[in-house]
């Protein structure tokens, strides 16, 4: 397929949303599917933040709980890299009949969700394969920053791994 036609098919998708991803939106981005009856499947990858036990800014105790994560990007940057990964894959699993990308920006609270990855397909094993791989590629490539906000009001920043 033409790459500029592939481009247009797949246009730059805001993915980001201020604030925690509220369990509604899921549910309501489930319903929207419901009438489309070619798809046979549905995965989901939801992200959340932990309330992980974390040593001290300089790696020594004292230990603290982080009570939220800040996360920051370059939009624009990322905005350009997520159509990337999405074109590929849709090349890659040209089965599955929608993807959806959601991630937080702002102050996310530990139990609060962050992060969405929505593939739908006729069949169950190309929507895990593509959301896998999708979760994996954000992870890895897209400039997304989270600072995690510990109890008492410190931070560390966080690595993706």
């Amino acid at each position: 397929m033409d790459p500029e036609a592939t481009r247009s098919a797949h246009k730059k998708r805001d993915i980001f949303v201020e604030g925690p991803i509220e369990p509604a939106f899921i549910a309501t981005s489930i319903a929207r599917h419901a009438t489309r009856t070619d798809i046979g499947a549905h995965e989901i990858f939801l992200g959340q933040v932990r309330a992980d036990h974390v040593a001290g800014a300089d790696g020594h105790p004292p230990a603290a709980t982080v009570v939220a994560i800040e996360y920051t990007a370059y939009r624009d940057m990322a905005l350009e890299r997520m159509t990337d990964i999405r074109e590929v894959a849709f090349a890659r699993w040209p089965d599955i009949t929608c993807l959806h990308v959601h991630h937080s920006l702002g102050t996310i609270k530990a139990g609060e969700l962050c992060f969405m990855v929505f593939a739908s397909a006729p069949h169950r094993a190309a929507a895990r394969e593509a959301v896998a791989w999708v979760v994996d590629r954000i992870k890895a490539e897209l400039p997304i920053f989270g600072k995690e906000i510990v109890e008492g009001g410190g931070h560390i920043w966080k690595s993706n791994g």
